[in-house]
């Protein structure tokens, strides 16, 4: 198998989450109906079933309690009403659980680079997200940017922690 053979999966994976999170982001809850079949499809095709669907609990879990958290404590307000947080924003949550065991598996045994990582693109896709008008941030901007990064920066390194110990085999079994 070639190289760029070898890479098309990932990036299949990473175009995936990409359209999942646009049509979120512009489409709020119509767009998150319309992003569902996508995941759907993603769990018939992929060898990981297993640890993707545990993933994608673990996901569902820290989307609802720490977006309902921010949500609840005044740190951003969402422009479509759902509690504790909208539809969009929960398939978001399950299109990223997506990504740990494919596009972003080189992270799980670099935990420094996993912490920049989340460090860097949490905030940037929250960001991405009010200029688009699907959210507001109530905090000053650089404020609500410091803070993300530092809750990204721990949060998805326990994300990557979690991948790891989430993959099993069809039988079950432990990796």
């Amino acid at each position: 198998m070639s190289r760029l053979t070898s890479l098309l999966p990932g990036f299949i994976n990473v175009l995936l989450y990409q359209l999942i999170w646009f049509l979120c982001v512009l489409g709020g809850n119509r767009g998150a109906l319309a992003a569902l079949p996508l995941l759907l499809m993603h769990l018939a095709l992929t060898g990981s079933r297993a640890a993707d669907l545990k993933m994608m609990g673990i996901m569902a879990f820290l989307g609802l309690a720490v977006d309902g958290t921010l949500q609840h404590i005044g740190f951003f307000k969402f422009t479509t009403a759902g509690f504790p947080i909208p539809l969009w924003l929960m398939v978001i949550w399950l299109g990223l659980a997506i990504t740990p065991h494919h596009s972003l598996a080189w992270l799980q045994s670099r935990p420094v680079l996993s912490a920049v990582f989340g460090a860097l693109g949490g905030p940037a896709a929250y960001w991405a997200g009010v200029r688009l008008g699907a959210a507001s941030f109530q905090w000053p901007l650089l404020q609500a940017l410091a803070f993300l990064s530092l809750l990204w920066a721990c949060l998805w390194s326990l994300v990557m922690y979690c991948s790891m110990h989430a993959k099993v085999d069809e039988s079950g079994k432990k990796r």
